[in-house]
């Protein structure tokens, strides 16, 4: 199909503008009238724009707004054409436009949008001008250990507890999550911090005399344990020179007169301080190459970690050892294989409490003299809740669609009471039926909603950014400078309303724009109060109004209706979930290069039922978690920069 240069203004406009459109589907293209349907019938069948005709239009009807300093929404797609790879983030601004569904505008030259071929075939059609096929791993990062994980490998290797959240600073979060590369840096005030971590291992192994037999076994040879030692600390063969300095460290300890197990010891202080330890370190099969398929070992600790959160086990090993890891089969069942193993419940805890904004919940304090009944015991229950819920939707391979409604949650005794359940006592968190469509999924949890609300009251704004963040990875961006902030407390003299008061703001054309996508969603959730409780009257007095209408016209009433509005098109839901995945595994936010394989994934899941299994074998599938660039490749495919033109 071949958009005429008309409809072509009106898209790449739309596009790259910084305003942002339609409410939280997209626009509806059902029943349009006027403008839209004329340019439709101009539109005729040759596929995806070519590289000439990309240009042509670019410059016939974009650069008088979009070229040089003073360019609208600061892109300058003047310079963009001249450099396209420098400019690659413009590139990705304009993807992100029209594949997040806010460009072209209602309003624009087409009336009512674009429907879901043309959005493709839009889309599409600049990658392949960018000729971003998909094949290109991203710029390599090397990524240390989270806190997380380390606590996770510590047990493996050494049978040891360790409290490291006593000694180390809290990751930072990047894109959502604190495995991305680009926060995992590590300042000199860390490695001091790391000096004394290893240390208290050191003190624990020697007085637990459980894991001081794990670690040393004055029966066995000294190299044999030291190998299988190091290999296990560095998910890969020690080398010869490794093993050199550690048995020389041995030896030398041995001629100070230390005992066996002491001497040992110092060899697993070195192990513990060397970067191949603390850091992801990663190798490709042939370094000459662009990129190649990372070795098996690579591939076996980027599984184990992105699954387990910690050390590959023998079985990841041994496939790695014989190098048959690489096969599709032998791949498959492995990750199945692992998604079955407990050890899985890592997604619960790590990615599925960072994804919902669950693990904020241990620095939010609602305001007990408002909410009476939040304590410490509920704080728990509610994280139980998610790590419950998603854990049995790894287990059992469930849809991902239940995230978004389920007729079931699970609730102890405390929780059950706080929702207004009955029939459940006790501590023991367990799979309840719900008969009420408010509770199930998502959003009817507890700490999401405690987590998206202010300590006085509910936030529609939180409320209406988390759903477009986590459910549709379609934030609304940061607020613009002088946007002004609503009262802590929504009991004020004047008697507004939050929603009346959320209203006034909107007033302001700088706000509206953003505002008029996010509020309706929060809207939405305003049966819910501040600690996930389900009201009739607000904080005021005043009755709950949680109806909202959306930028399309379309109303929605409370969170049923919100429920509803996202299982009608459950591909964007599961798409928006497989990026946040791939950002959690791959440690960066999927670039133009990425995008259609993630289309090709969720295509996939849905025809496997959106099974969770689809959408992680299909992220472990990508040339992102199976291939490496070199480090000396030229040219980034990232958020910042995009491949040559063909």
């Amino acid at each position: 199909m071949r958009m005429t240069i008309g409809m072509s203004c009106a898209l790449i406009l739309g596009a790259l503008s910084l305003a942002t459109g339609t409410g939280l589907m997209g626009v509806s293209v059902s029943g349009s009238e006027g403008g839209g349907d004329a340019h439709r019938d101009r539109v005729h069948d040759a596929g995806a724009l070519d590289e000439s005709e990309w240009k042509e239009f670019v410059e016939l009807v974009c650069l008088d707004c979009h070229q040089g300093p003073n360019s609208k929404g600061g892109l300058d797609l003047g310079a963009a054409l001249l450099d396209p790879t420098a400019h690659g983030g413009d590139w990705e601004r304009a993807y992100i436009a029209v594949q997040g569904r806010f460009m072209p505008p209602a309003t624009g030259t087409l009336g009512a949008g674009l429907d879901e071929d043309e959005r493709r075939e839009w889309t599409e059609g600049l990658i392949d001008f960018l000729g971003a096929d998909g094949q290109d791993p991203g710029a390599p990062t090397i990524r240390r250990l989270t806190r997380s994980q380390l606590k996770g490998v510590l047990l493996d290797l050494l049978g040891l507890q360790v409290d490291v959240d006593r000694f180390l600073p809290r990751d930072a979060s990047g894109y959502g999550f604190d495995t991305t590369g680009d926060t995992l840096f590590v300042s000199p005030y860390y490695f001091e911090v790391w000096f004394e971590l290893v240390e208290a291992v050191l003190e624990g192994v020697r007085s637990d005399r459980r894991a001081a037999a794990r670690v040393f076994d004055p029966s066995r040879s000294t190299r044999e344990q030291l190998v299988g030692l190091v290999g296990r600390a560095f998910r890969r063969p020690a080398t010869e020179e490794e093993m050199a300095a550690r048995l020389a460290i041995i030896e030398g300890e041995t001629e100070l007169g230390r005992d066996a197990e002491s001497a040992f010891l110092e060899a697993v202080r070195a192990t513990l301080l060397s970067p191949s330890f603390f850091f992801r370190t990663e190798s490709g099969t042939d370094e000459t190459q662009k990129h190649s398929p990372v070795d098996g070992h690579t591939l076996a600790s980027r599984l184990s970690f992105f699954l387990w959160g910690t050390l590959p086990d023998e079985e990841l090993r041994a496939h790695a050892a014989v190098g048959d890891i690489h096969d599709a089969g032998v791949l498959e069942s492995e990750v199945l294989r692992m998604l079955a193993d407990p050890r899985a419940a890592w997604l619960a805890r790590d990615f599925a409490m960072q994804w919902l904004g669950a693990s904020e919940l241990v620095d939010v304090t609602p305001d007990v003299r408002r909410f009476r009944a939040f304590n410490e015991g509920l704080r728990r229950a509610m994280e139980a809740e998610v790590l419950a819920f998603f854990g049995d939707l790894v287990r059992h391979d469930r849809s991902l669609l239940e995230c978004l409604d389920s007729d079931h949650a699970f609730l102890n005794g405390r929780l059950a009471k706080h929702y207004g359940i009955a029939g459940v006592e006790g501590h023991k968190v367990r799979r309840v039926p719900v008969g009420d469509r408010r509770r199930g999924g998502v959003l009817g949890m507890g700490a999401v909603l405690t987590v998206t609300s202010e300590p006085l009251r509910t936030s529609p704004v939180k409320r209406g950014q988390w759903v477009l963040d986590r459910l549709l990875r379609s934030p609304s961006p940061p607020p613009p400078p002088g946007a002004g902030v609503l009262p802590e407390d929504d009991q004020q003299e004047d008697g507004l309303s939050l929603r009346e008061r959320l209203i006034q703001h909107r007033a302001d054309p700088t706000c509206a724009s953003c505002h008029a996508r996010m509020d309706p969603l929060g809207f939405a959730l305003e049966g819910l109060d501040g600690i996930g409780r389900i009201r009739e009257v607000a904080e005021g007095a005043e009755p709950v109004d949680d109806h909202a209408v959306l930028e399309d016209g379309r109303g929605l009433e409370g969170v049923v209706g919100l429920k509803g509005a996202l299982l009608a098109e459950p591909e964007r839901f599961v798409r928006a979930f497989a990026e946040h995945l791939f950002v959690y595994a791959i440690g960066r936010p999927p670039g133009l290069s990425d995008h259609r394989v993630l289309d090709g994934i969720v295509r996939n899941a849905a025809e496997n039922g959106y099974r969770l299994s689809s959408v992680v074998l299909g992220i472990v599938r990508t040339p992102a978690f199976q291939r490496r660039r070199a480090p000396q490749a030229p040219g980034t495919l990232g958020t910042s920069q995009a491949p040559e033109p063909r």
